[in-house]
């Protein structure tokens, strides 16, 4: 039953998209286990670029089934909007599965994450503002819509009943956008919502189980990184789902013991959108310069992404709590040319050293951090050769920087990634799916 889990070792955007494609390309099926559309993955396949939100990244290769967990919260009219972006490139959505158990982001979310931010005044969180707050808010509080809901006519119109007239009342007191629908009116939405889907609904934990018993090879893929967790991240900013290792059995209905191996994605300098301590954070021109040349701009919102040096007490915390057997280093290539190289080991907090990642906000907000320096390395002009050329023929400069993480992390750094393109990585495992 052989499985792999893919997850962020940072805030997201550690290029999770690439490597889940580079990956995938053996296995049966792919899984999005947590998040929503508010994650966004960029995906390169020759002269096409996929932007994706919601669908799983492995959509993008044909023959494989690609699901959406119970753990995800699904807006289905961007989600049609997706589809469509597949279709139009050649792709097929044939594959695709929806766990009967996921939940649904409607109109009054979106307009509800917008109001209550507004509300929070200087206290905002950075939401994307579409509505994936409020949707994990209805699930745990027992009000919120299913897919498998959409398949059942007479359970659907009681939930609209009831629900709809609370929300609106909820939206008046806060002062959200006013919702102009009415009963019949989502009723017949939600019934298009069954048209484009209704036939990929399904138990998807079964789906999945049965699919490790007869030997398939199925990759988890994760939205998000491990610093965003609801209960381990820099709380309160971060997203309302669980992003590190437990969350794939949850978000998936596996068991524990159904996972066989879990690769974190660490960007080899960090960024993080929205809010928050930033520990290694840069200003001015370095942080411009580096976010230009790594293209450090939200798929999900296009905003400028906040730019640092590498911070390994992050990676060190994701990698203790997620499990890593592996890491996957990306974006190497935006070092290249840079002639010095801070790795932040540490941090001082209050005159004292500190390796492992606080709960305090108000603790990392007066870290500040423990640089190591290394030397940079000089760019190429031929990825193909570097690549061909394995991970010895690699500058020297950048080998050590990744021989450092390994021994930091205390897990090996089995993929190394070049550039965009699929055949712009090194893959120094080779048997992921034994």
């Amino acid at each position: 039953m052989p499985s792999l889990a893919i997850i962020g070792a940072q805030w997201g955007d550690e290029g999770k998209g690439k490597i889940t494609d580079y990956l995938d390309e053996k296995a049966d099926m792919i899984v999005r286990f947590q998040g929503g559309n508010n994650a966004g993955h960029t995906i390169k396949v020759d002269d096409k670029v996929f932007k994706l939100h919601g669908l799983p990244s492995g959509v993008v290769r044909p023959g494989k089934l690609a699901v959406i967990g119970n753990g995800v919260v699904v807006n289905l009219e961007e989600l049609e909007e997706e589809i469509k972006q597949v279709k139009e490139a050649g792709g097929s959505i044939d594959g695709l599965r929806v766990s009967d158990r996921a939940h649904l982001i409607m109109g009054y979310h979106k307009k509800l994450d917008g109001a209550e931010e507004k509300y929070r005044g200087k206290n905002v969180v950075g939401t994307t503002k579409k509505g994936i707050g409020p949707t994990y808010q209805d699930k745990i509080a027992r009000i919120g819509f299913r897919a498998g809901d959409l398949l059942e006519d007479d359970l659907l119109k009681d939930k609209i009943s009831f629900i709809l007239p609370y929300k609106k009342d909820l939206m008046d007191m806060m002062g959200a956008e006013k919702c102009s629908c009415t009963t019949e009116s989502l009723y017949d939405k939600m019934m298009g919502w069954r048209e484009l889907i209704g036939d990929r609904i399904c138990d998807t934990s079964v789906l999945i189980n049965d699919a490790l018993d007869e030997g398939k090879n199925i990759l988890f893929e994760g939205a998000q990184g491990a610093m965003l967790d609801v209960d381990h991240g820099t709380y309160p900013y971060v997203t309302s789902s669980a992003t590190c290792g437990g969350g794939v059995c949850t978000g998936a209905g596996i068991a524990p013991n159904r996972l066989n191996k879990v690769v974190g994605i660490v960007k080899a300098y960090t960024t993080r959108v929205g809010e928050g301590p930033f520990v290694s954070e840069l200003s001015g021109e370095q942080e411009l310069e580096l976010q230009k040349k790594g293209g450090e701009f939200g798929v999900t919102t296009g905003r400028g992404r906040r730019c640092g040096w590498l911070d390994l007490v992050v990676c060190e915390h994701a990698t203790r709590l997620c499990g890593f057997t592996s890491i996957g280093i990306t974006k190497l290539d935006v070092l290249n040319d840079i002639p010095e190289l801070p790795v932040c080991v540490a941090y001082e907090i209050d005159g004292e050293e500190v390796k492992h990642f606080p709960a305090s906000i108000a603790k990392l907000n007066r870290a500040k951090p423990v640089y190591q320096n290394f030397k940079g390395w000089k760019g190429w002009k031929d990825t193909a050769a570097m690549v061909k050329g394995g991970y010895d023929n690699l500058p020297g400069e950048m080998r050590e920087y990744v021989e450092f993480m390994e021994k930091y992390l205390k897990v090996p750094a089995d993929i190394l990634s070049l550039g965009p393109d699929r055949d712009e990585t090194i893959d120094r495992c080779g048997r992921w799916w034994n």
